[in-house]
């Protein structure tokens, strides 16, 4: 005669495999990774952030703009740079600083080379003479500054006050459209534009 007895550990087995799926039902919102992947549920916006780093722009091999800044994050798309706190920043024209500047941040895309300046700029150039704006915007391929906001302008003989100005750092030339001025002739020296 067959006996057709199961062995008792198969019974033991499938009871303790039994409880466990039900566990694992009841308890699987309590459990690691169920259900989703490991990647997190989007990128984020900064890939890298630095705290009081000294940065260089440079394009085709030459310094184009060089800043201290507290904090500089590099975006995901790996293209734009934003510096926070921009001090000891210097802005070059073919590779000779055209003048100084800080800033309350500065974005630099690395495609287009453009460094897009706001929360407050200040510039100082030839001779002592000082830029001041809400922002500006810094094309190195044309030497040129055009400002964004209201932009006052200060030399040792001269202050003046405009809503929109370019500075070519080319030809030395600072174009204001609306001026306000006001001029002490009486220092008024040989000095070129900003």
């Amino acid at each position: 005669m067959l006996d057709m007895r199961r062995p008792p550990h198969i019974g033991l087995a499938l009871a303790a495999g039994i409880i466990l799926l039900v566990s694992i039902l009841a308890f699987r919102r309590y459990m690691p990774y169920v259900g989703s992947t490991l990647a997190p549920a989007s990128q984020p916006s900064i890939v890298l952030e630095m705290r009081n780093a000294y940065f260089v722009g440079l394009n085709h091999n030459r310094k184009i703009w060089s800043v201290k800044a507290k904090k500089v994050q590099i975006g995901q798309d790996r293209v734009t740079t934003t510096l926070t706190g921009v001090t000891s920043g210097r802005i070059f024209d073919k590779g000779t600083p055209a003048f100084q500047m800080e800033a309350g941040r500065a974005r630099y895309n690395s495609i287009v080379g453009d460094l897009a300046m706001d929360g407050g700029l200040k510039l100082t150039g030839y001779g002592g003479q000082k830029l001041t704006a809400e922002g500006a915007s810094w094309n190195p391929a044309t030497s040129t500054l055009r400002s964004n906001g209201r932009v006052c302008y200060e030399s040792s003989w001269a202050k003046a006050s405009t809503d929109r100005a370019i500075l070519d750092a080319n030809t030395k030339e600072l174009t204001m459209w609306n001026v306000h001025a006001a001029v002490d002739i009486s220092k008024q020296e040989a000095q070129h534009a900003f």
